[in-house]
């Protein structure tokens, strides 16, 4: 994972290109310093809180009743699937290669350090926003009240992180993230309804995912994908430049 977020970030400087193609998104100093200085703090809080909280008594998890969970989160607590936990681990780390698709397109191709900047921004901020959701809120994962599993393999700091779904965040933060550039970069493709479909599908199965590995609750995914998508379309916004679309050009468009 680190060495993906370490690539993106060794190809965030901007692409000089030739001829008439204008960028969509443009880097400044006053928006990307707070966003880099913002995610460094929160990357630190995440860290020190992390390392400070101690589990609670190992015997206390045998205690635990799936009635005290609320009856809308509590199927998720006789989930146990190693095989759909695994799945979603597939579509994670595809999530995270999913920028490079954009290399694909001819308009993407030419301004791709900037779509790499804009990618390395938002899963960095996903990712730290989501650690810190985690070990701040401390949320038993459902697998703990499920009796059917060892409670040897129960006790780790892990299954004290249910809130929220990273995995649901991550995938709809990188989906939303390349379906927002496609939208910029490809303005007149045919193809924009079936990528915002796909990308909109992606962190729902991810969470179904999760929920029938059992390592989450619906309400865990549901905020997941709504803090990704948020992140994931909010970052690219706000590095648009307001531009009239001209036909002439090369089909570069700005929606802000």
């Amino acid at each position: 994972m680190k060495s993906i977020v370490l690539l993106f970030l060794c190809l965030s400087s901007s692409i000089m290109v030739s001829g008439q193609f204008v960028s969509p998104y443009k880097f400044q100093k006053q928006l990307d310093q707070p966003i880099c200085l913002g995610t460094l703090v929160v990357l630190g809080a995440s860290y020190f809180v992390g390392t400070s909280w101690k589990l609670p008594p190992e015997a206390s998890i045998a205690t635990l009743n799936r009635n005290n969970v609320n009856i809308f989160d509590r199927s998720a607590t006789y989930m146990h699937s190693k095989q759909a936990g695994t799945a979603s681990d597939v579509f994670l780390y595809s999530s995270i290669d999913m920028p490079l698709l954009h290399l694909f397109n001819k308009n993407c191709r030419k301004d791709y350090g900037k779509i790499a900047a804009l990618n390395a921004e938002v899963l960095v901020m996903d990712l730290s926003v989501t650690q810190l959701f985690k070990v701040t809120v401390r949320r038993k994962r459902p697998l703990l009240y499920n009796p059917s599993i060892p409670l040897s393999t129960k006790y780790t700091k892990d299954n004290f992180t249910s809130f929220f779904s990273g995995h649901t965040s991550t995938v709809a933060a990188m989906s939303y993230c390349f379906a927002t550039v496609f939208t910029q970069y490809s303005p007149g493709s045919k193809a924009k309804p079936v990528v915002w479909a796909l990308c909109a599908a992606l962190p729902v199965v991810t969470g179904l995912l999760r929920y029938a590995a059992g390592e989450h609750y619906f309400t865990d995914i549901i905020t997941g994908y709504a803090v990704g998508a948020l992140i994931g379309a909010g970052v690219p916004y706000l590095h648009g430049i307001k531009r009239k679309y001209n036909q002439r050009n090369t089909g570069v468009i700005t929606i802000f």
